[in-house]
């Protein structure tokens, strides 16, 4: 693999802001056969500091060519993520607890099994209603970024 291929496969898996571990499995691409277990989540803690404390991720796949992931968060009751930005699309799935979802400026209440599709560039932020940790599911159209608003 050419180091431009690893240093992709690398910043993909940068899912919600966090690093696989060195000793976890490879990630199969988004479009490979697979089924993944909540249960079985390999959860990290995110490195960027704007994440709430307690803020979790668990990867599970990364495209090798683009960078698109498919991964697990996980916030702690009364936890926000402050607003920020991607630079691709991003759909999620509220898996578990309840979210308030403001993208560019307009507020969503979700519920488990709700689903938004954040567009590409749109500012928006996430908290999670006190007294349930949020568990969300989420595809990313192309590599992970997150870009803090001031």
């Amino acid at each position: 693999m050419s180091q431009a291929s690893q240093s992709l496969v690398v910043a993909a898996a940068l899912l919600l802001g966090t690093v696989a571990r060195s000793d976890a499995p490879k990630l199969l691409s988004p479009e490979d056969g697979q089924i993944a277990h909540l249960k079985d989540a390999q959860w990290n803690p995110p490195k960027a500091k704007e994440f709430p404390p307690g803020a979790m991720g668990a990867p599970i796949a990364v495209d090798p060519q683009t960078g698109a992931s498919v991964g697990y968060g996980k916030f702690p009751g009364g936890a926000a993520l402050p607003s920020h930005w991607h630079s691709f699309s991003e759909y999620t799935v509220l898996l578990s607890g309840k979210a308030t979802f403001t993208v560019d400026g307009k507020s969503t209440d979700l519920l488990p099994g709700d689903y938004i599709v954040i567009p590409a560039k749109a500012h928006h932020r996430l908290s999670c209603a006190p007294g349930a940790d949020c568990v969300l599911l989420t595809r990313r159209a192309g590599a992970t970024d997150y870009h803090f608003d001031s």
